[in-house]
């Protein structure tokens, strides 16, 4: 039987959870050897070392834990960065992995051994700086490659940059409020790290603080709460990544439902309804300025921006009170020392430049208004922060290789050589990369065990994205949880769950999200631990929406979308659609 030896590339969350996940995999009748090669000198990624002051993971600790591995149940649903790279070191301690990593050990090319007599088919170079700093080999049969999204900053060209009166640097390489004192602040884009840079910006005391994008965002607070309805205050703090349901919408999916997305333009429409008569704005949740074009603005088709709390400062000189919804009492409740500060966060376009004097040229843009309010104002920045995201860079991957933007099975593979798999490059439009990457680690020693064939069904999770966009893996979190759980044998079905584990975990999965431990209650990766958690800390997130939450938020959606995939089966069974094909 072929020797099963591999090495990891990363010692972020994905790295560690294929590092893991492997080790356990293995037996004494299909014995794995896994090593993990880290360049920096602690694990944790990007949460060690592109992090700052007061950041907090945007999603739920409930969402983000890894499936055996949980935060106490007392700590807060949206933890710290620090708190976050703790729980990944006991992540380590609890598993024992500290033996398999090597630290201080920068990968710098990795290519195909061409001798076929040779045992393994690739061979790792990295420089070894624990010890001497030498150049060292390490051979194997499989490469996890688990560098993640955010490594290489991504900086657009701006004619001019050199002109401004003071520093520029990429969101990277801040870290504390006092780069921000006193300053007057470009931020260049409009994701969730310029939303914490402009509020720190505001708390710092900034001298001005302008924000410019391209095409706007979707905000929506990382919880429920705060706002009022019928004059009566919502205070539950509910994480949204925790809201949508399983049954029918990421289990029991017909593919013609599937692959239409209809479900996700059901739900846009439904929340944009609901967002005006909370907030007075289908843009966002309490956002009046930002808005993505209607053709744009969707579950389809966009991450959420769930770093809200500069909102108040960006709606200042926007936001209009609605004659209606004051009279029947719906509003959304700023925090009081939001509401009542007098700063604000300016937004407009893009820099088309910026001219000798410093003074920014943005790019005219008649149809947004936060531009005709600022065409006429000279902006001088002192300090200008790229928020501009991330590039992959895979120069040191021999150029047969694929890299993770050719991957074609399920954004982990490429067929032409399953030995080489890339964990955690995809980013979820609601969700979170840690317990997809144990997802997706999952499914591929599914795959190097030969527990399962390379599936060919085509993939119904993809976000719609134009061909010029610069993001193209983004992917509905439950949609792209559940397909993978379901090639890999995990997704449960309701019968065979009420049977192994009862009524309780039966109906706890049905309401549930995606969270990553449901799919270990059966199949090839089953923990004991899985019936537990779900009956405890995954049965409150479900308790903690009550009666009318679960009546919007499980009942009502589920009865919906179990009509509509009933008739799809019926139809399917008449011969008049198809599980590829959709309508004959």
């Amino acid at each position: 039987m072929e020797a099963i030896k591999v090495a990891v590339i990363g010692a972020g969350p994905g790295g560690l959870v294929t590092l893991k996940t492997l080790l356990e995999a293995s037996t004494p009748e299909r014995p794995i050897e896994a090593r993990l090669f880290e360049a920096e000198d602690s694990i944790g990624g990007t949460f060690e070392y592109r992090s700052y002051e007061n950041a907090e993971l945007v999603s739920s600790k409930q969402l983000t834990a890894f499936s055996d591995h949980r935060f106490p149940l007392d700590s807060p649903d949206h933890i710290s960065l620090p708190q976050y790279v703790d729980y990944l070191k006991s992540y380590v301690d609890r598993f024992d992995l500290t033996p398999f990593i090597k630290l201080r050990c920068r990968v710098v090319k990795i290519y195909p051994l061409d001798a076929p007599s040779k045992k393994w088919k690739h061979r790792l170079k990295y420089l070894d700086k624990s010890t001497t700093g030498e150049e060292r080999v390490y051979d194997c049969s499989h490469v996890a490659i688990c560098t993640g999204l955010h490594v290489e900053p991504n900086i657009p060209a701006i004619p001019g940059i050199e002109n401004v009166q003071g520093t520029v640097f990429h969101s990277s390489h801040y870290k504390e409020r006092s780069q921000l004192a006193g300053r007057d602040i470009l931020i260049l884009g409009c994701g969730e790290t310029a939303m914490d840079i402009s509020y720190e910006a505001i708390k710092a005391d900034a001298l001005s603080v302008t924000m410019c994008y391209r095409t706007g965002f979707l905000s929506f607070p990382k919880a429920l709460s705060r706002f009022q309805v019928f004059g009566r205050p919502f205070k539950g703090g509910l994480p949204i990544d925790g809201l949508i349901t399983n049954l029918f919408e990421t289990a029991y999916v017909h593919r013609a439902i599937a692959r239409s997305r209809l479900r996700w333009f059901v739900s846009d429409f439904v929340i944009k309804r609901v967002l005006w008569f909370l907030t007075g704005t289908q843009a966002g949740m309490n956002q009046h300025i930002g808005g993505l074009s209607p053709e744009r603005l969707g579950r389809a088709y966009v991450f959420l921006n769930k770093s809200s709390k500069a909102m108040p400062y960006l709606n200042r000189p926007y936001k209009q009170r609605d004659p209606f919804l004051d009279f029947i009492g719906n509003k959304y409740i700023d925090l009081p020392e939001d509401a009542n500060s007098e700063k604000w966060v300016d937004t407009c376009t893009f820099p088309a430049c910026i001219d000798d004097t410093g003074t920014v040229i943005f790019e005219p843009r008649p149809d947004r208004k936060d531009w005709l309010r600022l065409k006429d104002k000279a902006v001088r920045p002192n300090c200008v922060i790229y928020c501009t995201g991330y590039k992959q860079d895979f120069a040191w991957l021999h150029s047969s290789y694929p890299t993770a933007s050719t991957t074609n099975i399920r954004n982990i593979i490429h067929s032409s050589d399953p030995s080489i798999a890339f964990i955690g490059f995809v980013r979820p439009g609601v969700g979170a990369i840690p317990p997809i990457a144990e997802q997706q680690a999952m499914w591929w020693t599914a795959l190097i065990l030969n527990h399962m064939r390379i599936p060919t069904d085509p993939p119904h999770y993809h976000l719609l994205a134009s061909k010029g966009s610069r993001i193209q893996y983004g992917v509905d979190h439950s949609a792209y949880m559940s397909t993978l759980a379901r090639d890999f044998g995990g997704a449960p079905s309701l019968l065979e769950l009420y049977r192994r584990h009862g009524l309780r975990v039966l109906l706890v999965y049905c309401f549930g999200a995606s969270f990553v431990t449901f799919y270990r209650l059966v199949g090839p990766f089953e923990s004991p631990d899985a019936p537990l958690i779900s009956t405890t800390e995954l049965q409150e997130t479900i308790m903690r929406r009550g009666i009318i939450g679960n009546l919007l938020f499980g009942v009502v959606p589920m009865l919906f979308y179990g009509i509509l995939n009933a008739v799809a089966y019926f139809l399917d069974l008449c011969g008049l659609i198809s599980e590829e094909k959709g309508v004959v």
